[in-house]
């Protein structure tokens, strides 16, 4: 995604996240859950992509699930690129313009996380 439609949608997305919208459908060890598995995640993509900048991370929440979805904004030079994935690890959705070397990168810091068992 071009840098300026990118920061128009980053903006949006920009506020705190509120999670009491979420206790509506999700119960309070649900969410825990899901914020534990997406907060292990977070670690392992900052940690083992480097090449790329994570410049914003918000939560939503898919009520038809219902699940809290992580978008990671990832960004180098005047590219951004979104990924998306739920509290249990799945990917909800990514940029399709996706460089495969990020996205080879994003999947290696997935996998480190099963190998090591800390994502349930």
């Amino acid at each position: 995604m071009n840098k300026k439609n990118a920061d128009k949608v980053k903006r949006k997305f920009s506020i705190e996240h509120q999670y009491q919208e979420a206790l509506e459908h999700l119960t309070r060890e649900q969410l825990d859950s899901a914020l534990k598995t997406l907060n292990t995640i977070q670690a392992a993509l900052e940690e083992q992509i480097s090449d790329y900048a994570i410049d914003l991370i918000h939560d939503l929440l898919d009520d038809e699930t219902p699940q809290i979805v992580r978008t990671f904004w990832f960004s180098k030079g005047m590219t951004d690129y979104y990924f998306c994935i739920d509290g249990t690890g799945m990917i909800r959705a990514m940029e399709q313009a996706m460089p495969y070397h990020l996205l080879d990168q994003i999947m290696g810091a997935l996998d480190s996380i099963d190998e090591r068992g800390d994502c349930s």
